[in-house]
């Protein structure tokens, strides 16, 4: 599993990059994403992994919940 934002050592340096869902087709290619327009892409949408490293969950307070 690649990190986010990684670049593959792939030929044409693909880069791991987070996606909106409607994005997730069968015409999606690794090599729609490149250090080349990685940058271009972030600027544009933002940082898509952002809210991923937000505050979490409180995973005590979830078990407990499954418990009752």
């Amino acid at each position: 599993m690649a990190a986010p934002y990684s670049v593959r050592p792939k030929p044409g340096a693909t880069v791991s990059m987070p996606l909106y869902w409607e994005e997730v087709n069968k015409g999606l290619k690794m090599a729609d994403f490149t250090m080349v327009n990685a940058l271009d892409r972030i600027q544009s949408e933002g940082d898509l992994f952002k809210p991923v490293l937000g505050k979490g969950i409180d995973l005590k307070k979830l078990l407990a919940k499954l418990v009752d």
